[in-house]
């Protein structure tokens, strides 16, 4: 009996809430070491996009195997929001870049796929999802036993941050920066649990929904 307890305390657990430095770690918001100099070259650099610009949208692989990006999700910005670009003579042309075409996902190398496809800009996407489950006021039924098989006693509480930037392939200048986020709760049975996958999978869609929000009202206010 007593292992059953302590079992079901695992399983549910209590509410620590989100760590937002491992989401920045998963979306690889990294503080790399710089100096003065760097500083002073990105001072340097230039904006120089044409109008309208061909772009590059790339979408960075997740940290970890609890999500995928889908298509819908991809959507919100290859074909919602381009479209609309398109039709305000911002974007000439759209190039979907592969992960297969990218020796790796830094930068400099992101650009440089861009670059054999033609694109004048880049939009790197990527997204962190964290999801904790913890006990609800019924959650002290589970102490019974029985209640474990059909009390929805156990609350999950899930978070999806979603981010964008924008950068030119020839020189490296930023033009701009967007992040969403999107929270999602769920009770569930603690006998029959729910995976982590499919608790991210609506507020990594409300996320990307209001990523592109944010993603249309600064690529038009972008001064080119």
């Amino acid at each position: 009996m007593k292992l059953v307890l302590i079992l079901c305390f695992l399983i549910t657990g209590c509410a620590s809430g989100f760590n937002r430095g491992q989401l920045k770690q998963q979306i690889g918001v990294i503080h790399a070491r710089f100096d003065d100099g760097d500083i002073q070259a990105a001072y340097n650099k230039k904006a120089a996009l044409p109008k309208p610009f061909k772009l590059g949208i790339f979408f960075k692989s997740p940290a970890n195997e609890k999500w995928r990006w889908s298509e819908q999700d991809k959507a919100y910005v290859t074909e919602e929001l381009v479209k609309e670009l398109k039709a305000d003579g911002l974007v000439a042309d759209v190039f979907p870049i592969s992960n297969t075409l990218v020796a790796d996902e830094d930068l400099k190398s992101l650009r440089l796929a861009a670059a054999k496809h033609q694109a004048d800009a880049l939009l790197i996407v990527g997204g962190g999802a964290q999801v904790d489950r913890y006990m609800n006021n019924w959650g002290w039924t589970y102490a019974l036993l029985l209640p474990a098989f059909f009390v929805p006693g156990s609350k999950a509480d899930t978070l999806f941050v979603a981010n964008a930037s924008l950068w030119d392939v020839r020189n490296e200048f930023l033009y701009l920066t967007a992040e969403a986020e999107a929270t999602r709760s769920k009770t569930y049975v603690a006998a029959f649990g729910t995976k982590d996958k499919d608790l991210i999978v609506e507020a990594k869609l409300e996320a990307m929904s209001g990523l592109q929000t944010e993603l249309r009202k600064m690529i038009k206010g972008v001064k080119l």
